[in-house]
Protein backbone atom coordinates (compact mmCIF):
# COMPACT_ATOMS: atom_id res chain seq x y z
CA UNK A 1 0.00 0.00 0.00
CA UNK A 2 1.19 3.40 -1.06
CA UNK A 3 -0.59 5.59 0.62
CA UNK A 4 -2.49 5.27 4.01
CA UNK A 5 -5.84 5.15 1.86
CA UNK A 6 -5.19 4.05 -1.38
CA UNK A 7 -5.23 0.43 -1.75
CA UNK A 8 -6.46 -2.15 -4.13
CA UNK A 9 -9.51 -4.35 -3.29
CA UNK A 10 -9.67 -7.24 -3.27
CA UNK A 11 -12.38 -8.84 -5.76
CA UNK A 12 -14.33 -10.90 -3.71
CA UNK A 13 -13.66 -8.65 -0.52
CA UNK A 14 -16.17 -9.37 2.18
CA UNK A 15 -16.52 -5.56 3.13
CA UNK A 16 -18.76 -5.54 0.39
CA UNK A 17 -21.36 -7.94 1.13
CA UNK A 18 -23.60 -8.29 4.60
CA UNK A 19 -25.95 -6.49 7.14
CA UNK A 20 -26.68 -2.68 6.09
CA UNK A 21 -25.98 -0.24 8.97
CA UNK A 22 -27.94 2.61 10.26
CA UNK A 23 -27.57 6.15 8.12
CA UNK A 24 -28.48 9.49 8.70
CA UNK A 25 -30.02 9.85 12.09
CA UNK A 26 -28.53 8.97 15.44
CA UNK A 27 -28.84 5.13 16.60
CA UNK A 28 -27.92 2.53 19.28
CA UNK A 29 -25.68 0.17 17.44
CA UNK A 30 -25.00 -3.26 18.67
CA UNK A 31 -21.45 -4.41 19.15
CA UNK A 32 -21.62 -6.40 15.94
CA UNK A 33 -23.06 -3.30 13.86
CA UNK A 34 -20.31 -0.95 15.20
CA UNK A 35 -17.29 -3.81 14.22
CA UNK A 36 -18.83 -4.44 10.88
CA UNK A 37 -19.47 -0.07 9.80
CA UNK A 38 -15.83 0.66 11.54
CA UNK A 39 -14.34 -2.53 9.20
CA UNK A 40 -16.03 -1.27 6.42
CA UNK A 41 -15.27 2.16 7.08
CA UNK A 42 -11.43 1.30 7.40
CA UNK A 43 -11.29 -0.39 3.98
CA UNK A 44 -12.37 1.86 2.36
CA UNK A 45 -9.80 4.38 3.95
CA UNK A 46 -7.31 2.08 2.31
CA UNK A 47 -6.44 -0.63 5.44
CA UNK A 48 -5.91 -4.37 4.44
CA UNK A 49 -8.32 -6.51 5.25
CA UNK A 50 -6.41 -7.64 8.75
CA UNK A 51 -5.59 -4.14 9.81
CA UNK A 52 -9.21 -2.91 8.61
CA UNK A 53 -10.77 -6.21 11.01
CA UNK A 54 -8.75 -5.16 14.00
CA UNK A 55 -9.90 -1.32 13.58
CA UNK A 56 -13.39 -2.97 13.52
CA UNK A 57 -12.25 -4.66 16.77
CA UNK A 58 -10.94 -2.02 18.30
CA UNK A 59 -13.96 0.43 18.04
CA UNK A 60 -16.55 -1.77 18.91
CA UNK A 61 -14.81 -2.75 21.91
CA UNK A 62 -14.08 0.79 23.30
CA UNK A 63 -17.80 1.37 22.32
CA UNK A 64 -18.71 -1.28 24.85
CA UNK A 65 -17.14 0.41 27.42
CA UNK A 66 -18.81 3.74 27.31
CA UNK A 67 -16.03 5.12 24.79
CA UNK A 68 -16.51 6.19 21.80
CA UNK A 69 -14.84 4.21 19.61
CA UNK A 70 -16.49 4.47 16.29
CA UNK A 71 -15.96 8.48 16.79
CA UNK A 72 -12.80 8.08 17.65
CA UNK A 73 -11.45 5.53 14.71
CA UNK A 74 -13.50 8.35 12.17
CA UNK A 75 -10.86 11.16 13.45
CA UNK A 76 -8.01 8.37 13.18
CA UNK A 77 -8.79 7.66 8.97
CA UNK A 78 -9.55 11.30 8.35
CA UNK A 79 -5.97 11.90 9.95
CA UNK A 80 -4.47 9.45 8.13
CA UNK A 81 -5.29 9.92 4.16
CA UNK A 82 -2.84 10.94 2.07
CA UNK A 83 -0.46 9.92 4.60
CA UNK A 84 2.58 7.41 3.52
CA UNK A 85 2.26 4.00 5.06
CA UNK A 86 5.87 3.85 6.21
CA UNK A 87 5.03 6.97 8.17
CA UNK A 88 2.39 5.61 10.43
CA UNK A 89 3.55 2.14 10.56
CA UNK A 90 6.01 1.76 13.46
CA UNK A 91 9.43 0.84 13.30
CA UNK A 92 10.33 -2.01 15.56
CA UNK A 93 13.16 -2.07 17.86
CA UNK A 94 13.81 -3.69 21.30
CA UNK A 95 12.20 -0.94 23.85
CA UNK A 96 10.75 1.38 21.55
CA UNK A 97 8.15 1.46 18.74
CA UNK A 98 8.31 4.74 16.53
CA UNK A 99 7.57 5.74 13.09
CA UNK A 100 11.07 5.44 10.42
CA UNK A 101 10.90 9.67 10.64
CA UNK A 102 9.73 10.38 14.04
CA UNK A 103 6.18 11.42 13.00
CA UNK A 104 2.63 10.44 14.45
CA UNK A 105 2.05 6.29 14.48
CA UNK A 106 -1.69 4.94 13.56
CA UNK A 107 -3.01 3.05 17.08
CA UNK A 108 -4.25 0.29 14.95
CA UNK A 109 -0.95 -0.39 12.83
CA UNK A 110 0.58 0.13 16.66
CA UNK A 111 -1.14 -2.18 17.91
CA UNK A 112 -1.06 -4.78 15.72
CA UNK A 113 2.70 -4.45 15.61
CA UNK A 114 2.61 -4.66 19.66
CA UNK A 115 0.33 -8.02 19.84
CA UNK A 116 2.29 -9.33 16.57
CA UNK A 117 5.47 -9.27 18.98
CA UNK A 118 4.10 -9.73 22.25
CA UNK A 119 6.38 -11.98 23.95
CA UNK A 120 9.15 -11.68 21.90
CA UNK A 121 12.15 -9.54 23.12
CA UNK A 122 10.87 -6.27 21.20
CA UNK A 123 8.08 -5.91 23.30
CA UNK A 124 9.89 -6.89 27.09
CA UNK A 125 8.87 -5.05 30.03
CA UNK A 126 10.56 -6.70 32.72
CA UNK A 127 13.76 -3.88 33.77
CA UNK A 128 12.64 -1.27 31.59
CA UNK A 129 9.39 0.55 30.32
CA UNK A 130 8.61 -0.42 26.71
CA UNK A 131 8.33 3.12 24.68
CA UNK A 132 5.63 4.24 22.05
CA UNK A 133 4.83 6.68 19.88
CA UNK A 134 3.99 9.51 18.89
CA UNK A 135 0.88 7.79 18.36
CA UNK A 136 -2.86 9.37 17.22
CA UNK A 137 -5.86 8.84 19.09
CA UNK A 138 -4.07 6.87 21.55
CA UNK A 139 -7.46 5.55 22.92
CA UNK A 140 -7.70 2.87 20.38
CA UNK A 141 -4.86 1.26 21.49
CA UNK A 142 -6.39 0.11 24.43
CA UNK A 143 -7.93 -3.19 22.98
CA UNK A 144 -4.74 -4.16 21.77
CA UNK A 145 -3.11 -3.46 25.49
CA UNK A 146 -5.45 -5.62 26.50
CA UNK A 147 -4.58 -8.86 24.13
CA UNK A 148 -1.10 -8.31 25.29
CA UNK A 149 -1.88 -8.22 28.79
CA UNK A 150 -2.68 -11.79 28.28
CA UNK A 151 0.64 -12.81 27.38
CA UNK A 152 2.47 -10.45 29.70
CA UNK A 153 0.90 -12.31 32.23
CA UNK A 154 -0.13 -9.18 34.71
CA UNK A 155 -2.22 -6.13 33.92
CA UNK A 156 -0.19 -3.22 31.07
CA UNK A 157 0.30 0.09 32.14
CA UNK A 158 0.34 2.83 29.96
CA UNK A 159 1.53 6.12 31.45
CA UNK A 160 1.69 9.12 29.58
CA UNK A 161 2.01 13.47 31.33
CA UNK A 162 -1.08 13.49 32.31
CA UNK A 163 -1.99 9.89 33.28
CA UNK A 164 -2.35 6.44 33.72
CA UNK A 165 -4.56 4.00 32.48
CA UNK A 166 -4.22 0.19 33.79
CA UNK A 167 -5.63 -2.74 31.73
CA UNK A 168 -5.94 -6.18 32.28
CA UNK A 169 -6.65 -9.41 30.35
CA UNK A 170 -9.81 -9.63 30.55
CA UNK A 171 -10.93 -6.63 29.23
CA UNK A 172 -11.07 -4.55 32.20
CA UNK A 173 -10.02 -0.96 31.86
CA UNK A 174 -9.31 2.03 34.39
CA UNK A 175 -11.75 4.80 34.69
CA UNK A 176 -8.87 6.99 33.57
CA UNK A 177 -9.33 5.61 29.65
CA UNK A 178 -11.58 8.50 29.82
CA UNK A 179 -9.29 11.64 29.86
CA UNK A 180 -7.08 8.86 27.38
CA UNK A 181 -9.90 9.16 24.89
CA UNK A 182 -9.35 13.36 25.06
CA UNK A 183 -5.84 12.57 23.57
CA UNK A 184 -5.14 13.41 19.75
CA UNK A 185 -1.17 12.69 19.57
CA UNK A 186 0.96 11.43 22.94
CA UNK A 187 4.18 9.82 23.52
CA UNK A 188 3.82 6.73 26.36
CA UNK A 189 5.26 3.79 28.20
CA UNK A 190 4.67 0.53 28.73
CA UNK A 191 5.15 -1.61 31.87
CA UNK A 192 3.48 -4.76 33.48
CA UNK A 193 2.16 -4.61 37.18
CA UNK A 194 0.34 -7.40 38.79
CA UNK A 195 -2.04 -5.22 40.57
CA UNK A 196 -5.87 -4.97 38.72
CA UNK A 197 -7.56 -1.67 38.83
CA UNK A 198 -9.57 -0.80 41.59
CA UNK A 199 -11.90 1.22 39.27
CA UNK A 200 -12.19 -0.99 36.26
CA UNK A 201 -14.48 -0.14 33.92
CA UNK A 202 -16.45 -3.13 32.80
CA UNK A 203 -18.04 -4.17 29.58
CA UNK A 204 -21.38 -2.91 28.92
CA UNK A 205 -24.13 -1.61 26.44
CA UNK A 206 -23.09 -0.07 23.34
CA UNK A 207 -23.28 3.51 22.89
CA UNK A 208 -25.77 5.78 20.83
CA UNK A 209 -23.76 6.89 17.13
CA UNK A 210 -24.07 10.05 16.42
CA UNK A 211 -25.47 10.94 12.88
CA UNK A 212 -22.31 12.71 11.88
CA UNK A 213 -19.96 9.89 12.71
CA UNK A 214 -22.25 7.42 11.23
CA UNK A 215 -22.50 9.48 7.73
CA UNK A 216 -18.73 9.84 7.68
CA UNK A 217 -18.20 6.29 8.45
CA UNK A 218 -20.64 4.65 5.87
CA UNK A 219 -19.01 7.56 3.55
CA UNK A 220 -15.80 5.51 3.78
CA UNK A 221 -17.52 2.00 3.63
CA UNK A 222 -18.97 3.22 0.50
CA UNK A 223 -15.55 3.20 -1.14
CA UNK A 224 -15.47 -0.36 -0.89
CA UNK A 225 -18.38 -0.91 -3.62
CA UNK A 226 -17.94 -1.62 -7.00
CA UNK A 227 -20.15 0.24 -9.82
CA UNK A 228 -21.86 -2.45 -12.05
CA UNK A 229 -19.89 -3.19 -15.01
CA UNK A 230 -20.91 -5.63 -18.14
CA UNK A 231 -18.32 -8.37 -16.92
CA UNK A 232 -19.62 -8.50 -12.65
CA UNK A 233 -23.07 -8.48 -14.73
CA UNK A 234 -22.08 -11.33 -16.74
CA UNK A 235 -20.49 -13.16 -13.44
CA UNK A 236 -23.30 -12.79 -11.81
CA UNK A 237 -25.44 -15.93 -10.76
CA UNK A 238 -24.65 -20.14 -11.07
CA UNK A 239 -22.20 -20.96 -13.67
CA UNK A 240 -24.29 -24.37 -13.52
CA UNK A 241 -27.90 -25.00 -13.62
CA UNK A 242 -29.87 -26.28 -10.69
CA UNK A 243 -32.18 -28.66 -12.24
CA UNK A 244 -31.04 -32.30 -11.25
Amino acid sequence: MTTAHHQDLEPNDPTRSGSPVPSGNSARLSQNEIEQLCLKAARGAGMSWGLAEEAGYAAAWLAMRGLDGPGVLLAQLRDAMDRDWHEICPVVAPGRFQAADGGCLCPIALGSALCDHAGLPETAMDETALRIGPVSHPVLLLPFLANLASVQGGCVQLDWPRGTVLLTAEGGVSSAAGMLATETRLDAELSVHGAAPDDSMQPGAPLFVPSATLSGLNAFALRTTVPASEASRAGAGAAVGDND
